[in-house]
């Protein structure tokens, strides 16, 4: 298949469907996990303790007390301090949970991470839900409230891909590799709780649920909904080729290894293509990158970029980070539009808190010429490059092209996002404010001093390499 990166290795032809609405992606969580027969993978690198994930870990032990086997694996930089939770749910026969890289020593994890840094940096980012072998969900979102409309705060704008067919066997592939690592550490190992304790954790579960009052993802238990949910779902699958790119968990061993960027930096290489739109989180691109998307000007096409602004970055020093290339990336001729904290895109995404939370973006996307797509865990950074495993998909298709170019069009139109440019040597922000009025910044747009100054002292510390 020629539109398949090289090094990759295309698969039959599967099923694709975009999963860009907060809602949709908690109900096909749920939906999998009610509709599970055999068998259910879940893959995460956050998992919260909050609302939104006591909800999933109640319909794993639903599938579980139905007889699924539930494999669970955790990167563990995430959990600390939960093993006695997951010890519970591990407890059931037929769930079992894994912590990737743990921290071993349990209570000196401050003195474990300045000893043991170099390999304790390396973290397991893959995102990926799988029920059966035969259907997936695989893209940006972890397991919390923030990933799914519902925190008073803040809500990421995020995307997820369904996907169904061939392409699922090479996913569940890739979580046994992960699955079989010896970084992939069995709970049991550091706990053992009865099964009498997940059974305690199920009834707990069963009244805290059945309690809740206000959340907006509580549904009705007979599985005919569950049934008919997943059929419309299905009906807007696009058929098309696709491969899997993924690290293997040996690059979190410290094994130099930079599967997924290659595969990139060599889809992006290619000279044919005119187009490139993208959504970064966290968007540390390098000079190398940088001039890659050079190319897209010298040959009279358009590169567009969303990725945060100071105002919606959850990490300052990635900012600063990204901030020194901002210069190079206008002077190349790239689109560079930042996410506004009150996008208006997102309101719609937003089921609890409305006109009261922020938004932030945690994207993963990147679309070529309307008709080749990517949509993982993988951010433009050092960190993914070198130091995380991620995995993503990539689908060789103009219907998903095209839908996945409107999302991102979406977050670059004006009431989202602020578009940088440079005028007389500064850089300036433009967007459309509040009232719908054009307005241009000639600064960090909606931030505090302290935090400008924050960002500005980590942009100058040689940390960039961790980030």
């Amino acid at each position: 298949m020629s539109q398949t990166p090289s090094g990759s290795t295309p698969t039959p032809v599967s099923f694709f469907s975009l999963v860009a609405d907060s809602d949709q992606a908690f109900t096909l969580r749920v939906t999998l996990a009610r509709l599970a027969q055999r068998t259910l993978d879940v893959q995460y690198y956050i998992w919260d303790d909050d609302t939104t994930g006591k909800l999933l870990i109640y319909r794993l032990l639903e599938a579980a007390r139905r007889g699924v086997k539930v494999r669970m694996l955790l990167d563990h930089a995430n959990q600390l301090g939960r093993d006695v939770k997951w010890a519970a749910l591990d407890a059931h026969p037929n769930i079992e949970v894994r912590l990737f890289n743990p921290f071993k020593g349990r209570y000196k994890y401050f003195l474990q991470w300045l000893y043991h840094a170099p390999l304790l940096n390396h973290r397991m980012h893959n995102k990926a839900w799988i029920m059966d072998g035969e259907r997936a969900l695989v893209g940006g979102r972890n397991i919390a409230d923030h990933y799914f409309g519902v925190n008073a705060s803040t809500n990421f704008r995020d995307l997820d891909l369904y996907a169904q067919g061939a392409i699922v066997a090479d996913t569940r592939t890739a979580f046994d590799a992960f699955w079989e690592s010896p970084l992939a550490v069995p709970m049991k190992s550091y706990r053992r709780r009865t099964e009498a304790t997940a059974e305690r954790v199920w009834r707990w579960l069963g009244r805290w649920r059945t309690s809740l009052k206000g959340y907006p993802y509580l549904f009705p238990q007979h599985e005919a909904f569950f049934t008919e949910y997943l059929r419309k779902q299905e009906q807007q699958c696009v058929q098309a080729p696709a491969a899997l790119l993924f690290d293997s968990p040996d690059k979190a061993s410290g094994a130099k290894q930079t599967l997924m960027g290659e595969q990139l930096a060599r889809l992006l290489g290619r000279k044919d293509h005119r187009e490139l739109l993208m959504e970064a989180s966290y968007f540390i691109p390098g000079d190398a990158f940088v001039e890659a998307l050079a190319g897209f000007r010298q040959r009279g096409g358009r590169a567009a970029v969303l990725t945060n602004s100071l105002a919606t970055n959850d990490v300052i020093a990635a900012h600063g980070a990204y901030s020194r290339y901002r210069p190079g990336l206008l002077a190349a001729g790239v689109e560079l539009h930042e996410l506004q904290p009150n996008a208006r895109a997102l309101r719609r995404q937003v089921r609890l808190f409305k006109g009261r939370s922020q938004a932030s973006l945690h994207t993963k996307a990147m679309v070529l010429d309307r008709r080749e797509v990517f949509v993982g865990s993988f951010n433009i950074d050092p960190r993914s490059v070198h130091l995380n495993t991620e995995m993503g998909y990539y689908v060789a298709s103009a219907e998903l092209g095209q839908q996945v170019a409107a999302f991102i069009e979406e977050g670059l139109a004006p009431e989202n996002s602020f578009r940088l440019s440079r005028e007389d040597g500064k850089l300036a922000w433009a967007a459309d404010g509040e009232e719908g009025v054009p307005e241009v910044l000639y600064r960090e747009p909606r931030v505090s001093v302290v935090r400008w100054l924050a960002a500005w002292l980590l942009a100058r510390l040689p940390i960039e390499r961790f980030l």
